[in-house]
């Protein structure tokens, strides 16, 4: 739990699944699904690290873990490892929440096949990983190689196979030529998969943009969309993207339950709010002050928020009702969601954010909450936050 930086919670909300950066780690945590609280596996189990330290299982590909997703069926982790410029792949155990990773080969993918792993394109740098709905495939940001690489799952083993020519990836202004060209992929940071499975949006720091494309259901296969309806930018990416706004340093990018509305939680910028078409998967930036919340109202573009300095993570409810941001303010801000229009509104008073401090009665009184990374059970009751600088967990309780 050093530098915990990505955290899941798996389908079935039994676990809790926790990346640390400098643990080289991810520990597994059994949740108390009425009062949500966390204990970490005894022994061996509690942990799979790279090199078996902290009295950890041995793994592969896990130097840097920073991103952890559950496969629907809740019978696989899979962890982007940054300083491994990989994703390991580990077989989950249902009752005990255990994890094992896959002989050989199968273990992990990297960009080398260092590890050793399969070798893979498009994986340098591996900072997000998203799994699709339909559990047949697997999508990896990778901040150094600038892309987005394309995974095919076994449903079965949960190993992970790709296409080494231009399908297996989506590199930014093509790089090599070892995979697809894109835009707007400038060290992508996140990445998300619609409820449907039809479209994929990633969010990319340097871009300051969010980038859209198709996904064949089939092959997994990622297509961008053509002209500007390829992506949104904080200043248009000279007539390249659509123009929008508070998407300075975009880092996170969420998808609401019901497909109708997508949020990029942005560093300098705040949190952008986006129509988005179920059939073409294109995005719509709200109008007016309803397109952004930003700490300081960002000279009138966007709604004024209160504890959104560097939003960090974001996450939404399953009911589609509320939807929660982690900011460098050492805070988690609260909004409600108008279902209809994608709006937010920030609760009102101190229920507004949770802060370290309370920030002086504007919040409520909370701690770990520093340098904050988010996941929400599926059940709606309970958030978890992974706080880097506490090497700790923090367990909130959710009033839905």
């Amino acid at each position: 739990m050093d530098s915990p930086i990505g955290v899941t919670v798996s389908p079935d909300g039994k676990h809790v699944y926790v990346a640390s950066s400098l643990s080289d780690a991810v520990a597994v945590l059994t949740r108390n699904k009425a009062m949500g609280a966390l204990m970490q596996a005894a022994g061996l189990e509690g942990c799979l690290s790279e090199t078996g330290s902290e009295s950890c299982m041995d793994g592969v590909g896990l130097d840097g873990a920073n991103a952890v997703a559950v496969s629907p069926d809740g019978k696989h982790v899979y962890v982007a490892s940054g300083n491994s410029d990989a994703v390991a792949v580990l077989a989950r155990d249902k009752t005990t929440g255990t994890l094992t990773q896959l002989a050989g080969l199968d273990g992990c993918v990297s960009e080398t096949g260092a590890g050793p792993c399969t070798s893979g394109n498009g994986l340098d740098g591996a900072n997000a990983v998203a799994v699709s709905p339909d559990g047949k495939h697997v999508y990896v940001a990778s901040g150094n190689s600038d892309a987005v690489a394309v995974l095919a799952r076994d449903k079965t083993t949960g190993a992970l196979s790709q296409d080494l020519g231009l399908n297996g990836c989506v590199r930014d202004n093509g790089g090599l030529g070892d995979c697809a060209d894109g835009k707007a992929l400038d060290v992508p940071s996140d990445v998300a998969v619609s409820p449907d499975g039809k479209h994929v949006y990633v969010a990319s720091v340097l871009s300051d943009a969010v980038a859209v494309f198709t996904r064949n259901k089939t092959t997994g296969v990622l297509t961008q969309l053509a002209g500007l309806d390829g992506c949104i930018s904080d200043d248009g990416s000279g007539g390249t993207c659509a123009n929008g706004k508070a998407l300075f340093n975009a880092r996170r990018v969420a998808v609401s339950s019901d497909g109708k509305h997508v949020y990029v939680a942005a560093l300098n910028g705040g949190v952008a709010v986006f129509a988005r078409n179920k059939t073409s998967g294109k995005l719509t930036q709200l109008a007016g002050l309803n397109g952004c919340v930003s700490d300081t109202g960002s000279g009138g573009e966007c709604a004024d928020g209160k504890e959104l300095l560097g939003p960090f993570d974001i996450a939404l409810s399953r009911d589609g009702k509320h939807v929660y941001v982690a900011s460098l303010s050492n805070a988690v801000a609260v909004f409600a969601r108008d279902k209809t229009t994608g709006t937010l509104a920030q609760l009102s008073g101190s229920d507004g954010c949770i802060s370290e401090t309370g920030s002086g009665g504007e919040c409520v009184d909370g701690k770990i909450l520093s340098g904050a990374t988010l996941a929400l059970s599926k059940d709606g009751k309970h958030v978890y936050v992974a706080s880097g600088p506490s090497d700790a967990m923090a367990v909130l309780k959710r009033q839905k």
